[in-house]
This record gives C-alpha cells, structure tokens and sequence, in this order.
C-alpha cells in the first residue's frame, strides 16, 4: 500500500524535474492522446453501431422473406442476402434448412431462444428479437477445412460449387462461435400439400425460422478504421505535443532573454533593464515588474551611495572641529575658558546630532508614508502661531477650515517647519503662509520678502546640500538638507514640491500640493 502511494509521489516529482517546455509538452501530448483516444473509439463504437442496427434492420427484412417462402414449402430458401446464417426448425426439433455456417456450429438448436408462438389465422408470424450466445464449431470434419497446424484451407481451385460453399460456411461458423448475437425467430405455418415432412395431424408443418445477425459485419465495417485511428491517434497526440513543446519554447523565449539581462546587471549597471515583450501577456507583465523592481534597486543603492558620500563629506569637518577643540583643550589647559570649550563641544556635538538625523532620514527607504488623517490647515496655523511667538516675521493669509490629508503627522510638521527655517533665514521683513483647496487638493504656498531665486536655481536648491548664498555661513544657516528632506517627505506623500520667484511680490515662493483625503473623512483628523 506504501509503495502504491509513493509512486504517483515519485512520478510527479520526475515530471516537475522536467525542463518548463518539455513538461508542457508532455502534459499537451498525453491530453491531447487521452481527448483524441476517446473521440477515436467513439467514432469507432458509433460506426459498428450503426452498421449492426443496418444489419439488424436487414435481417428482420430478410426473416419476413424467407419465412414466406418457407410456408409455402420453397426448398431451398431463396436467400437474396447469400451467407446469412439462418436456420429452421420445426416442432420436432428437426433442422430443416441452415446456412451460412449455421449448420457447422455445435448444439446451436439448443442455445436458441424458444420459439414464438404459432400465428391464429396466418401462414407466417411477426419476427420476434432476441439474443443468443454461440458456442463452438462442431469440428467433426476438422481435416476437411483445416491445415495440420489448425488453420483455415483456402479455397482450392479444384474446389466444386458445393465444397467451395462447405468452406464458406465453415468459416462463417468460425466468425460466428463464442459471440452473443441478436436473432429473428419467426414462426411459419406450412401446409399438408407443401409440407416434406408433417408435425401436425392434418399433414402440415409448424416450425420456427431463425435468422441471426453476424458480428462479423460490424467486425468488418469498423476493419478499415482501426488501423487508421490505431496509427492516427498517437500521431496526432505526438504533433499535438511537438506543437506544444515550440510555443512554450517560443513563449519562453523572452523569459530567456530576461534571464540573461538579469544576469548581467551589476551593481555598477544598474540602470541597465530587461527587453519588454509586445505581447501582452504575464511575460510582459514579468518584465515591466522586474523593471520597477530594477528602478527601486537602483533608487536604494543610489540613495546609499548618496548617504556614504554625504557622510563621508559633511561629517568630517564637524567631527575635526570638534577633535580639535577637545585636542586643544587637553593640550592648553591653562589657556582657555573650560566652559566655553565644553559650550562650544556641545554645541557641535548637537549639529552633528542633527546632520546624522538628517542624513538617516534622506537613506531610508522609501516606504510608503502612515495613513493617518492629519489637517494641513491646522497644522500650518500650528507653526504660524509658534514661529511669531520665537519673534519671527510669519504671518497666516488665506486658510480653510479644514485641509485634510492622509500621511505622517510628524513627517508633514517636519516638512512645514523645515519651509519656515529657510523662509524665515532668507526674508527680510515677512512671511506669508496660504492654504488653499479645491476639495480634491489641498495647496500651501509660502512667500518670503528676501532675495530672488534665478530661474535655473528653482530645482539646483532642492538638491543635497545646496547653498546659493556663501554669505549665509554654516553658523548662521542650514546645512542644505533641509529642502531636500522637505521635497522627500512631499514626494512620499504623493505631493509636489516646487519653488519660483515670480510672486507679484518681490522674494521667492515655495508651493506644495498634496492630494486631499476627502471632506467625509475630515471628522477624524489629528
């Protein structure tokens, strides 16, 4: 029982060892030899079929005739169809007439169905159906028709009309043993001055005619389509298969070819992608996935590489300085102010503190941001009021009672206040903050009174640490990744982030635009 189950185990792990092509060719080849087999032997069944109801149609025609003339004591019967097997029988068990191997197949009088009841008033009755199973050849003259080894004699050419019948017959009987065949059985009334040999007191003859209906013929009419649909089937189930085996390999082809351009792609040509089929198929859909996933690759190591470099660039001069303070320190102890020193340690300590925080936030990932329901408006009133409070030139123009969004709460108060910083750093006298929306967008503008931005700096200031102006030293101003952290948080947010100086007012403007979460869900706001 054990090896039974484990054999269906092992042959599906030998077909998913089997090469994608191979497999889908072996599978269209044995449903295609299954599908084919089934029609082959329907259509074979279908047509011996038919051709045994013509024959059992031709037989019931053929028993009314030869019952006919059997009444009116013709000898012998007249049979248009030649070698139909038929005998008669009468009421005292005598064979009268057989033919067409009839008369060479043992104790055939005894496995026929009883005979039908003799008609009231007419010479012959109805054909009555049934079936009866042949058995054997009487083989009493076995030399006369068979060679030494068994097998039929040929018709001979010395053979007269009535041994070459014999023969005939003989064969038939041969074709017709050991098969279950459907039979005619008719009764026949013949009278006194017709009758050879009387059962009935008045001198005439009661007997049954049997005609059977051969196997042989379906045998034959279905002969001419065995070898075909023998031959047919596997052929076809091969072309079926051979055909399977080219369009996978065929369809294949692009998995191929994305394979190796997969294969080649180092983390020095990651810019390099996969040829996208034109069939719009899973291929397709396969290689226009693994390009996104080849463009987020690349966006993460670039986004890496950028941080080591940043790292590598704005950490080593605050680092210095303060190894230099701290060396000075150890080596002068008499010659500076301690609290000065340790003032001045922490102070760089918390600028390299906030540049890390930075340059951590610029390396993740990009994740999609938290879907929380936070109100622009509100938080942008937030911070107006907080910044005028510290002193700050800010002050708060048009606002809307509610800008929902969905995103990170302290991503968002990150990004705004980031905008205020460098507003505020670069005005000279005022700044205006608006939100504005038109239900599905929500917009923020924020303009400063300071210098203008050249057009060609509207995307260089967003970019890693920028500083346009050299008069605003590190002391006094940002380290550059201010911006850039903003228009990263905007962008993860499915926003826009953008600058321009063409304000009616004299300064520069920043606008950000961030997709709306709708008025019914504004309820739940943080």
């Amino acid at each position: 029982m054990t090896a039974r189950r484990h054999r269906p185990l092992r042959a599906a792990a030998l077909l998913r060892a089997l090469p994608g092509q191979v497999r889908i060719a072996f599978v269209a080849g044995v449903t295609a030899f299954v599908l084919c087999g089934s029609g082959a032997w329907w259509l074979f069944q279908h047509v011996r079929a038919g051709v045994y109801a013509r024959t059992e149609e031709r037989a019931f025609g053929l028993s009314l005739q030869l019952a006919a003339q059997a009444a009116t004591g013709k000898q012998p019967l007249s049979d248009p169809l030649l070698g139909w097997p038929l005998i008669e029988i009468d009421r005292a068990g005598r064979v009268t007439v057989a033919a067409g191997g009839a008369q060479d197949l043992a104790d055939l009088p005894k496995l026929l169905p009883p005979p039908p009841a003799p008609p009231p008033h007419r010479a012959t009755g109805s054909p009555e159906r049934g079936t009866v199973h042949v058995g054997a050849v009487d083989e009493r003259e076995h030399e006369r028709f068979h060679r030494s080894d068994g097998t039929l004699k040929p018709p001979a050419d010395a053979d007269t009309r009535a041994e070459e019948d014999a023969r005939t017959a003989h064969q038939n009987a041969h074709a017709l043993a050991h098969h279950t065949m459907t039979v005619f059985a008719t009764a026949v009334h013949t009278p006194a001055h017709a009758c050879r040999l009387p059962t009935e007191p008045d001198g005439s003859c009661r007997s049954t005619l049997y005609v059977l209906v051969p196997s042989y013929i379906t045998e034959q009419a279905g002969a001419p389509l065995r070898v075909p649909l023998l031959v047919g089937v596997p052929l076809a189930a091969l072309l079926v298969a051979a055909l399977a085996w080219a369009a996978a390999r065929r369809s294949l082809r692009p998995v191929e070819a994305i394979r190796r351009e997969v294969a080649e792609i180092t983390d020095t040509s990651l810019d390099r992608r996969v040829p996208v089929p034109d069939a719009r198929d899973p291929v397709r859909r396969l290689a226009l996935t693994t390009n996104i996933t080849l463009d987020r690759l690349e966006t993460a190591v670039e986004r890496q590489r950028r941080f080591v470099a940043d790292a590598s660039h704005e950490l080593r001069s605050p680092v210095a300085a303060l190894r230099y303070e701290l060396e000075t320190a150890l080596a002068h102890p008499d010659t500076i102010n301690p609290h000065e020193a340790l003032r001045d340690a922490l102070a760089a300590t918390h600028r390299l503190n906030a540049l890390t925080d930075d340059l951590l936030l610029l390396a993740r990932p990009d994740h999609p941001a938290a879907h929380s329901l936070v109100d622009l408006a509100g938080l942008a009133s937030e911070l107006v009021h907080e910044y005028q409070h510290r002193g700050h030139p800010v002050s708060l123009g048009n606002k809307p009672d509610q800008a929902p969004v969905r995103g990170d709460g302290a991503q968002l108060h990150r990004l705004l206040r980031n905008l205020l910083d460098n507003a505020v750093r670069h005005a000279h006298t005022a700044v205006v903050l608006d939100v504005t929306t038109d239900g599905r967008t929500h917009t923020l503008t924020l303009h400063n009174d300071g210098p203008p931005l050249p057009p060609d700096e509207y995307e260089h200031i967003f970019e890693r640490f920028t500083r346009l102006d050299e008069a605003r030293a590190r002391d006094t101003g940002g380290s550059g990744l201010g911006l850039a952290i903003a228009r990263d948080i905007a962008e993860r947010h499915h926003g826009t982030l953008t600058a321009h100086s063409d304000h009616p007012h004299p300064g520069t403007t920043f606008t950000l635009t961030l997709p709306g979460a709708g008025g019914a869900a504004a309820e739940g706001c943080l």
